[in-house]
This record gives structure tokens, sequence and C-alpha cells, in this order.
């Protein structure tokens, strides 16, 4: 075993997993394993520049490959639907749903960074229209 972060890791754990998106692209993802008295968490963080790309979380109170297996089954769902859709007009909604996480300054939907304003001009096409706003911890599951 290894040590990272002071927290043994088994060898054979992997530190990078590739998986395909919606469109046919590979992403490529650098693995975490945290061990802790309650557990292990596991965070894939999408090799990418800037504040683009993908970010997921997992936790199992009973083994680390537990763990990564949630996560692989986040990662495999969440890059399966789109949500953004690129047109002459600018961006639009695939479907009447938004999903991806908070970052400073914007949102990351799709691996790609949306800034506040952006976020804005998008959903200003709903005027009118009724929406729930729900946050999830990034190692809980979206339904």
């Amino acid at each position: 075993m290894s040590k990272d972060n002071g927290s043994p890791q088994p060898s054979d754990f992997p530190t990078t997993e590739e998986f395909g998106d919606f469109a046919g692209r590979t992403r490529r993802f650098t693995i975490k394993l945290n061990e802790s008295p309650r557990g292990y968490g596991v965070q894939a963080v999408e090799d990418v520049e800037g504040d683009d790309g993908y970010e997921f979380r997992a936790f199992s109170s009973v083994d680390p490959f537990d763990a990564l297996a949630a996560l692989r089954k986040k990662i495999r769902k969440a890059l399966s639907t789109r949500h953004l859709l690129e047109q002459d007009a600018g961006l639009s909604l695939t479907h009447d749903r938004l999903r991806g996480r908070v970052a400073y300054g914007g949102v990351v939907v799709d691996g790609i960074f949306l800034t506040f304003d952006r976020l804005a001009e998008l959903i200003q096409t709903y005027e009118g229209f009724q929406f729930d706003l729900r946050i999830v911890d990034a190692s809980d599951g979206l339904d």
C-alpha cells in the first residue's frame, strides 16, 4: 500500500480513469482516495484546464472499492445526459432540466463553466415558468 494524504491506499486502486460522454468524447479523470474514521471517500476530477470540467464524489463506510463503484456509477450516469445545446443564438437547454455543480463565480454544466450572468441569460427564456432549485451535497446522488 502507498500513502496518499497520510492514508493507506491499496496499490491496485486506480489513480486515473477514462469515460465516454453523451457526444462520444473520452473524458479523463484523476481519482483520489481519502480514508477517514467513518469510511472511504473518493473523488474524480476531470483533467482539464481552468474552471471547466466535471467533478464527482462518493463515500462508503465499508470499503474503498465500494466507494469507487458508486463513483463510477455516478460518472457514467452524469456523462450520459446532455443538458446544454450550443446553437447560433447561444446556449439552450436540451430538456427543461439543468444539472451541474456550483463553482466560484458560476456553475459547471456538461463540463462547461457558465458565469452566473450567462446562466441568467440561459434561464431568462423561461420567463413566467416555475422552477425547483435544490442544492445537493457532492457525495449525494441526484435522482
